[in-house]
């Protein structure tokens, strides 16, 4: 059961208590703050939360939840809401707000362990400014909205980008993390759960002792606590690069290329654009230069010095020989890598973002392919003037995140974006495909899906952790 508003609501208390814990001046009810904080950067809607409150500690954090349990208000933590999925917005009225940006400390570099520890607020460009300062890099570096996007937000939403082909997602970095609970209680994961300090100092290894409390936390779309400091591993600054783009004029031999190197562990980053029209809209001078190119795989490889970067570079070349592809240069390669959060400002002059970000086996990226055309063709998407890009990024071990975004324009043609989308989810869902982030984006489609089992104990879970269901309620429609 949803949780009621109390008399706070009515009678105006509301703001003037949240404002001896963390000051007048970080709370807000204003309308036009109120509006903008019930929306993400998707083409969801949400409710208006009642106050947006911005505290600057977890202790602060930690006495605004005593309070919301205490009164049984709803609560939802939110970083910059730069995400398009929809997960960051209210779903029910009158909720406290509480933003996470000023929250944005470096709290230790650990050069022993080789970690970061930060607070849940960073934004992932700010953290890779700092760490390559002190001559280090993250694994992964937050999604392509990773100048807005915050490092507690990717965690909670299983975020995937910037450096995921060999190190995986946001998650995979995470060795430990400190989470208010509703309780106002404070948990700290990883190698800190030793009773001997009330300061998050890090944690050195995720795994050990008891069963993994971190990744209870991780992907949760903050419906089980507020995080709000995070332990990542680090590694030294590359000193050897090489960049490369390949083209291929069958998908099928490209995505063998992709699965052959992909599985090889050779590169950072290895991304897929997955059809003539993505090439055109993003590399534009490969398709007037090589007239046979259908599809790019670009690579990057960072490595200890140049000579081993040069000759992992070679591998790949030699992997795409074999299955008939080209060099064609390291204009895309180097493009994305070194304007790693600049690259999505100027889609968005192609229209609003429909996205069916999710993961699946790269095997499987030809028939999605086909897929989707058949989808453009029956919903006469050119001559109905939207755009779009089919790409393929390599994930961790061997597997892809595919993310077909179908740009609309006009406003008035709503109604056949939707039906594309919807279909197109539900094809993806049907090929193997399993979304690595939830939100509205594609909540309907998991939940219709989910194994009984499996949805009781998440259940029992928000259950125990969040008994008065205060903390982001009807997320995963977990009532």
């Amino acid at each position: 059961m949803v949780c009621k508003i109390t008399i706070y609501e009515l009678n105006g208390d509301l703001d003037s208590k949240l404002s001896k814990i963390v000051g007048k001046k970080n709370v807000s009810s204003e309308k036009f703050v109120l509006i903008s904080y019930s929306e993400d950067s998707s083409p969801f809607e949400g409710k208006e939360p009642r106050v947006v409150v911005r505290p600057h500690s977890t202790s602060e954090i930690s006495e605004i939840m005593k309070f919301a349990t205490k009164t049984k208000i709803p609560v939802i933590g939110v970083g910059a809401r730069s995400s398009i999925n929809g997960a960051p917005i209210p779903r029910v009225e009158n909720m406290i707000m509480i933003d996470l940006t000023s929250i944005k400390d470096i709290i230790e570099i650990n050069e022993d362990s080789m970690t970061v520890t930060v607070q849940a607020g960073i934004t992932w460009s700010g953290l890779i400014h700092q760490l390559k300062e002190k001559g280090y890099k993250l694994g992964f570096r937050g999604p392509y909205g990773g100048n807005a996007g915050t490092v507690g937000g990717s965690i909670s939403s299983n975020s995937i980008g910037c450096g995921a082909s060999a190190n995986g997602g946001a998650c995979d970095g995470v060795l430990g993390l400190e989470v208010v609970l509703s309780s106002g209680e404070i948990i700290q994961t990883g190698t800190n759960w030793r009773n001997n300090s009330s300061e998050f100092s890090g944690s050195y290894a995720r795994y050990c002792t008891f069963n993994d409390m971190t990744g209870i936390f991780l992907g949760d779309h903050g419906t089980l606590g507020i995080k709000t400091a995070i332990t990542l591993k680090i590694y030294p600054l590359p000193k050897g690069e090489a960049y490369a783009d390949f083209g291929f004029s069958d998908i099928e031999q490209a995505t063998k290329a992709f699965h052959e190197i992909q599985r090889s562990h050779l590169v950072e980053e290895a991304v897929m654009l997955g059809d003539a029209n993505s090439i055109d809209l993003l590399a534009s001078s490969y398709r007037s230069t090589f007239k046979n190119v259908k599809c790019i795989l670009a690579v990057i490889i960072e490595e200890i010095d140049d000579e081993l970067a040069q000759r992992k570079k070679e591998i790949c070349e030699k992997i795409v020989r074999k299955y008939g592809g080209k060099s064609i240069g390291m204009f895309l390669s180097k493009a994305h890598w070194l304007n790693m959060f600049n690259l999505v400002q100027s889609l968005f002059e192609e229209g609003y973002w429909y996205n069916t970000c999710h993961l699946r086996p790269i095997s499987t990226l030809p028939r999605l392919i086909e897929t989707f055309h058949r989808l453009a063709d029956k919903y006469k998407l050119k001559e109905n003037k939207f755009n779009w890009i089919i790409s393929a990024l390599g994930v961790n071990h061997c597997f892809t995140s595919g993310w077909i975004t179908i740009y609309m324009k006009d406003p008035l043609k709503k109604e056949i974006i939707y039906k594309v989308w919807d279909e197109l989810r539900e094809a993806e869902m049907h090929l193997d495909g399993v979304p690595y982030w939830t939100g509205k984006l594609w909540e309907p489609y998991v939940l219709d899906r989910v194994n009984p089992t499996f949805y009781k104990v998440l259940k029992q879970l928000k259950a125990t952790l969040d008994p008065f269901n205060i903390i982001n309620p009807m997320t995963f429609e977990l009532k």
